[in-house]
């Protein structure tokens, strides 16, 4: 019985911690969240182009 509760619980932290940092990274946006930010080529920190 201890250990159903104590995997329940583990479970349910886990999903917790994981849907905070989704939460957090999309804050910061798409480059900024991204894992690659540092080494990536893309065109995230140019400013968009003004019409």
């Amino acid at each position: 019985m201890f250990i159903s509760i104590l995997i329940g619980v583990l479970i349910f932290a886990y999903a917790a911690f994981t849907l905070f940092r989704f939460v957090k990274r999309s804050k910061m946006g798409k480059c900024a969240g991204c894992s690659l930010n540092k080494s990536c080529s893309s065109s995230c920190s140019e400013p968009f182009p003004r019409p």
